[in-house]
């Protein structure tokens, strides 16, 4: 089984990440992201810090105690609901892992940026499935894809490893390469569809690049 690692995203490429005028909240993470040393309540404050220092409004930053992991839906609605200050952010830095942005995609109204990135060689993912399943994409979150594909993730699903829509040639809602499984594109195609949310699937996906951010290494 391949493992992960997962860093901090350099602050200048995530400040370039931000919106325009962003009031951000930092939120960590208790599990395998404190285990690791970047979902802390103390790399909160550095990232909050650092944010601000680079003219970022920073409304707060918080963390769930360790061993509590964000991927986990009650914990992250509690981390939320914790502090008037998530309701004045209109978009959360997130230092987690890849599997806590569709749980929080579901609890937060604004934008959700990932403060981190995932990249081969280390101990990352949780004890829960959030994502269904997570291929821990790299580019500091930026390629998981899995919140405009109501939370299932073609990178791991799809054997053809489609992102941008189906091969066309699945059969009774079944696979063409493996039959034995549905055709996720079409599952993708009814979770969001029950949800009102089509319009995400006119979102072009680029290839994912595994090159650690800021740097030459391939």
């Amino acid at each position: 089984m391949t493992m992960q690692r997962t860093v901090p995203t350099p602050i200048d490429r995530l400040v370039a990440n931000l919106p325009e005028t962003a009031r951000v909240f930092v939120l960590g993470c208790g599990g395998c992201a404190t285990d690791e040393g970047y979902g802390t309540p103390e790399a909160c404050r550095e990232t909050a810090e650092a944010l601000a220092e680079h003219g970022v409004v920073v409304v707060g930053h918080a963390a769930p105690a360790a061993g509590e992991a964000l991927c986990n839906r009650s914990v992250a609605r509690r981390v939320l609901s914790s502090t008037d200050a998530t309701v004045r952010a209109d978009t959360l830095v997130v230092l987690a892992c890849a599997r806590a942005e569709p749980v929080l995609d579901g609890l937060f109204d604004g934008a959700i940026v990932s403060g981190v990135q995932t990249i081969v060689g280390d101990r990352t993912g949780g004890g829960a499935r959030a994502i269904e399943d997570c291929n821990f994409c790299a580019e500091g979150g930026r390629a998981c894809i899995a919140s405009l594909t109501g939370g299932l993730c073609p990178h791991a699903f799809c054997p053809k490893g489609l992102i941008n829509g189906p091969c066309g040639g699945a059969q009774a809602g079944r696979c063409e390469a493996m039959p034995n499984r549905p055709c996720v594109w079409e599952l993708i195609h009814r979770r969001l569809k029950a949800a009102g949310r089509l319009d995400a699937l006119a979102t072009y996906h680029p290839p994912v690049s595994y090159r650690i951010a800021g740097s030459d290494e391939s």
